[in-house]
């Protein structure tokens, strides 16, 4: 872009006329062929090549994959051909792959409206669903694009009328989705009280300009193939003055059930009762169909001029000569209607500017779950204002950093390139200075051969080790920022109520930087910039010994740092990596570190065994991962391991039993057997423990919660209890006492919440520790004003306790995974008389052997119910015909997942399937899909839930079916012991395998070859 065209952004960006949006959509349901539209609609690529390119996506897996991996923004202008008004239109083409949603989470919280893609054959898949909840979670204005409805004529072969009421489903259809989220949102924020009902709840919610509908302007149709694209606006334009009919009436009339009487030359309603063409079709789809048929199906040449003509449009010789007639169709529709005027036009009226920004987004934006905006200092509450107006002439800066993107130097303006780039001169003088190292250490008789060793092969390689350049992705919401501006890092745990202005320091968690460049994202290139005034989208250099992935900057430390990113998906899939050579071990150590501050979804975690792991959400996110530590961060060869999945393990229900008494210390008769007394080294305390499984509703409520425990921990065991976590803990502990409630098991008393001792493990899992013990310990609600008796003397064990309980939910006795839903009850607790000294003896201090006989008297009471591991679960989403629908079903069979559902498509022969399937047995799951169906189903797997493996790990055949079934050996493969087994070889413990049956009878037999 030239230099001028920056100067003109700038004065764009003054004067505050910017739209930021984004592209959000299912896989390839067009996104990145729009945005080539867009694009080119600016001159940056050309009109021929849009759709070809795919400019948005700069890496080579990306065009190899021809799928989205990144997002990628791209700054354009666009002068309005109605209201002839200039803007700055910030454009983010964001993936669709499921294992990318994290540059989606980052793309989205940068913006203030959304195009949202659908695919007419398609319909709502389950990224669309994903996409529209998050359009409406962080407030963006969305825009609905209906697209490939070229395939409709193509492929499915439909008529103008068939198309039309097929278009109308899936309008119905996202509409549906769409309420659903609102309606789930609204009862969410909503009190319901016992006596109100949903109903009355959403009465009182104006949801009149929630949907979309096309008279309003926020539904665009369009094929992005052939580059065309329309509203109803658009056309009732064109119409107005052909037929003499208002625009206002032909907006209302040109989508519904309308038909157009020649007669009165009027628009009346009742098409489909009076068997009459709807005006969708007669003046819009006939066209369209009539054009396709005309080119790609008669090959009329003299008809396409005929049709020129009366379009307006003019064609070349060229054009006309042309045997590529998907070519002519598309320069005849981009003159006719082309797709990136639409497009942006509708951008411009319906994406609200950012000085519009709602107070509720803003508060979103400033809050997070555990604080209030009223609990914050009056400094840090008039900066709502600034976040609402975007004003650039605000003192106060305040910058929100999504992602930090690592860009080649080669992509960076001249200017920077050349300060990351060594000369020549440089080059030459490091290689002389490693050659005389090598010659002084021949010389000493360190070296026998005159070449380098894997000592020094960092040092010959010098010039090869990682060159990236981190650029900080993000956007001004407030003042303007400039090359050498003061700025501060507030880190994620800094709380502007812990601020002391007498003091002269920065406040905690809290750094200084100063910005030394400025850059303009242009999809594949940067431009420098000397300023970026609030609203705008910016790439910030020189962040990346300050910032991790994201952060907050502001020039006032009295800003809160922002609230995290939700992410769609959950990191599931975890590989071991170590590199080919040894000596290499530090190069992979930096590459990872890179490789985690350059990619938003992936976690790099280091476990107790020194094995570094990375942490991802599927196999393509993995792909990518490992090539680019081999290629980019780390340069170096690879030894990568089998994936590896995380197990829980549980307990299931023995018998039915009678409810635990909590008045009575002795257990009933039925339930002895299951309960296990403990006592400790110096036997001066026993315990005894029951151990039960948790209802489902209430492990649910403990899963949805792990947020909010974590936090509740945190402010608990240092600082007092903000009022919005105390008000989110309340409400927990309401949802926990209906789930017990609603379970109605019998297993637990009625005031089973009230005697909630600890939760786990690391005090935010889906265990429980209950008390029914006379033991007094402190209260798990005491922080919320509860009323809770403490005994002083008694009291001081309480930790070794509740560590106990922690160690032993923290790893199982079947191969050392967490527990999942398991209930622990402290029956009895008896100490000795003489032992309130708390004299430490040959054993230890008595808290020790509290905390060790705790841990081991849970896992005893663990292991008398009946074990079972428990494994995650994907689901899995396939559009397939019905062809190849039995060859689906038979590797979703081989891998033991389950078909949940398998509904025809309206409107189409494709069937689609929603399955669920283990993640151990996913593996290279997508490429046999693929194989098997010919390529025709792509599947897309999202973790879904934990679920319960139904199958006894320690079973063997015990009766006469079983052996007559089963055989003697039980020769069928016992799935629970398969999985339990492997985990334990991966940990190195103990595996019960026979290696040798039989020894007398053992020979060796020669193997043909």
């Amino acid at each position: 872009m030239k230099r001028i065209d920056i100067e003109r952004l700038s004065d764009l960006q003054r004067r505050r006329n910017v739209r930021n949006v984004c592209i959000l959509a299912h896989v390839d349901h067009g996104k990145t062929t729009l945005a080539d539209y867009i694009v080119a609609s600016n001159g940056l690529i050309s009109q021929k090549l849009a759709g070809k390119l795919r400019y948005m996506d700069s890496r080579a897996d990306e065009q190899e994959r021809g799928i989205t991996m990144k997002s990628s923004s791209v700054t354009l202008h666009y002068k309005s051909n109605r209201e002839g008004e200039e803007i700055l239109i910030n454009l983010i083409d964001s993936p669709g792959h499921v294992d990318f949603s994290g540059e989606v989470s980052t793309a989205v919280r940068l913006c203030d409206g959304a195009v949202i893609l659908v695919d007419v054959v398609e319909g709502v898949c389950p990224q669309t669903r994903v996409c529209l909840k998050q359009a409406y979670m962080e407030c963006l204005k969305p825009i609905l694009v209906l697209s490939k409805i070229d395939r409709l004529f193509l492929e499915k072969q439909m008529t103008p009328h068939d198309a039309f009421i097929h278009l109308s489903q899936v309008l119905e259809n996202v509409n549906a989705v769409y309420g659903s989220i609102f309606a789930s949102d609204v009862m969410s924020k909503e009190e319901i009280t016992a006596n109100s009902d949903y109903t009355s709840a959403l009465e009182n919610v104006d949801d009149s300009k929630l949907y979309f509908l096309p008279e309003a302007g926020n539904v665009l149709f369009c094929s992005a193939l052939d580059g065309w694209g329309f509203s109803i606006m658009q056309f009732a334009s064109m119409y107005e003055k052909k037929l003499g009919i208002a625009r206002s009436e032909l907006v209302k009339a040109m989508w519904g059930n309308f038909y157009y009487n020649a007669k009165t030359n009027s628009c009346l309603s009742g098409a489909q009762e009076k068997a009459k063409k709807p005006m969708f079709v007669q003046f819009i789809l006939e066209n369209i169909w009539h054009i396709y048929e005309t080119i790609l199906v008669r090959k009329d040449r003299e008809k396409v001029m005929s049709i020129a003509e009366k379009l307006g449009i003019n064609l070349t010789t060229r054009d006309l000569r042309s045997t590529d007639h998907r070519l002519q169709l598309k320069t005849l529709f981009s003159q006719w209607l082309p797709l990136s005027n639409v497009v942006l036009e509708s951008i411009f009226k319906y994406v609200p500017a950012p000085c519009s920004m709602p107070s509720e987004k803003a508060e979103r934006l400033m809050c997070s779950l555990n604080q209030d905006l009223k609990s914050y200092p009056s400094e840090t509450q008039i900066l709502q204002d600034d976040f609402m107006n975007s004003d650039p002439q605000s003192p106060n800066k305040i910058v929100f950093i999504s992602k930090m993107c690592a860009v080649d130097p080669t992509q960076l303006p001249k200017d920077d390139h050349e300060k990351y780039i060594p000369s020549m001169e440089e080059i030459q003088r490091r290689r002389e200075i490693v050659r005389q190292k090598i010659q002084d250490r021949q010389m000493q008789g360190q070296l026998e051969i005159i070449q380098p060793t894997d000592e020094n092969r960092e040092e010959t390689s010098e010039d090869e080790e990682c060159n990236e350049v981190f650029i900080a992705f993000g956007r001004v919401f407030s003042g303007t920022l400039r090359k050498g501006d003061k700025m501060y890092v507030l880190g994620p745990k800094h709380d502007p109520k812990n601020i002391d202005n007498k003091s002269p320091d920065l406040p905690k968690y809290v750094t200084e930087v100063i910005i030394s460049n400025l850059y303009i994202f242009m999809g594949r290139e940067l431009e420098n910039i000397d300023e970026v005034c609030a609203g705008n989208i910016v790439g910030i250099g020189g962040l990346e010994n300050h910032i991790l992935q994201t952060a907050t900057l502001s020039s006032n430390y009295f800003c809160p740092p922002f609230t995290d990113m939700e992410l769609i998906a959950t990191p599931i899939l975890r590989v071991a990596v170590e590199p080919k050579v040894t000596q290499d071990m530090p190069k992979l150590v930096k590459g990872l570190k890179l490789l985690n501050q350059a990619d938003p979804c992936v976690q790099v975690l280091v476990q107790e065994t020194g094995e570094h792991v990375l942490l991802t959400l599927g196999e393509v996110h993995l792909d990518r991962c490992v090539l680019d530590l081999e290629s980019r961060f780390a340069r170096i060869e690879l030894n990568v391991s089998k994936p590896i999945v995380p197990f829980r393990e549980t307990i299931v229900i023995k018998a039915t039993v009678d409810m635990v008494n909590e008045a009575v210390v002795q257990a009933p008769n039925d339930i002895e057997s299951q309960i296990v007394s403990i006592a400790t080294a110096n036997k001066k305390c026993t315990l005894d423990l029951l151990a039960l499984p948790l209802p489902e509703e209430v492990v649910e409520v403990l899963d949805k919660s792990t947020d909010l425990l974590k936090i509740y921990a945190r402010n608990t065991s240092g600082g007092c209890l903000p009022e919005k976590t105390a008000k989110s803990m309340k409400d927990f502990r309401d949802h926990l006492t209906k789930a017990f409630k609603a379970a109605n098991c019998g297993h637990f008393p009625e005031s089973v919440v009230e005697r909630v001792w600890s939760v786990g493990p690391r005090k935010c899992g889906a265990n429980i520790l209950l008390n029914l013990s006379d033991f007094k310990h402190s209260n798990f609600w005491e922080p919320l004003n509860v009323s809770g008796e403490k005994c002083p003397e008694e009291s001081s064990f309480d930790n070794s306790f509740i560590n106990g309980f922690q160690l032993a939910t923290l790893a199982g006795p079947l191969c050392e995974e967490p527990l999942y839903g398991v209930c622990f009850i402290l029956m009895n607790c008896k100490f000795e008389p003489d032992d309130n000294q708390m004299c430490e003896s040959n054993f230890g201090p008595l808290s020790g052997q509290l905390m060790s006989t705790m841990k081991e008297g849970c896992r005893r009471a663990f292991q008398k119910q009946p074990q079972r591991l428990v494994t995650p679960m994907y689901s899995c989403n396939i559009v397939v015909n019905a062809e190849v629908l039995g060859k689906l079903y038979a590797v979703i069979g081989r891998r033991n997942g389950r078909i949940l559902s398998g509904d025809l498509t309206e409107g189409s022969d494709n069937f689609s399937v929603t399955a669920i399937i283990p993640v151990i047995e996913s593996f290279n799951f997508a490429q046999e899909i693929r194989k098997q169906t010919s390529g025709l189903a792509s599947p897309q797997l999202l973790f879904s839930h934990w679920e319960v493996l139904d199958v006894d790990p320690f079973w063997v055949p015990s009766t006469e079916e079983e052996y007559l079934h089963f055989g003697e050996k039980a020769d069928t493969e016992n799935r629970a012991k398969v999985y339990m087994d492997s985990v334990r070889r991966r940990k190195g413990l103990a595996v019960e395998d026979k290696i040798v049956e039989h020894a007398e009878k053992q020979r060796t037999l020669s193997k043909n070859k």
